[in-house]
């Protein structure tokens, strides 16, 4: 890893934690645990098989969140997407959106 890449995970790690709701602290090692469930299409690291619009590595934390819950609650549409979202928790998306930010 470049330094370069390296200072802008830890800044932005650091940011994610100082402004996430809650009690609990953001877990990026958490959310590689979660990620699992979402390796079958996007990839071990988020980086999309080659295929147009499955790469979430280094996506935005926010639109990640935005989209997440989009499909958890149906309003965007993707029989896979809504069935693996539907028990995530608040905590689980914030997260994955840390661990794939981090990619």
């Amino acid at each position: 890893m470049s330094i370069k890449k390296l200072c802008f995970s830890v800044f932005s790690m650091s940011l994610l934690l100082l402004i996430s709701e809650g009690t609990y602290a953001i877990d990026v090692e958490a959310g590689r645990v979660v990620s699992t469930r979402c390796a079958v299409c996007h990839g071990i690291d988020g980086e999309g098989h080659g295929i147009q619009k499955s790469k979430i590595s280094g996506m935005d934390v926010d639109e990640f969140i935005r989209l997440i819950n989009l499909y958890k609650s149906s309003v965007r549409r993707n029989y896979m997407m809504e069935s693996y979202t539907k028990d995530l928790s608040k905590e689980d998306i914030e997260n994955l959106a840390a661990y794939y930010a981090t990619k």
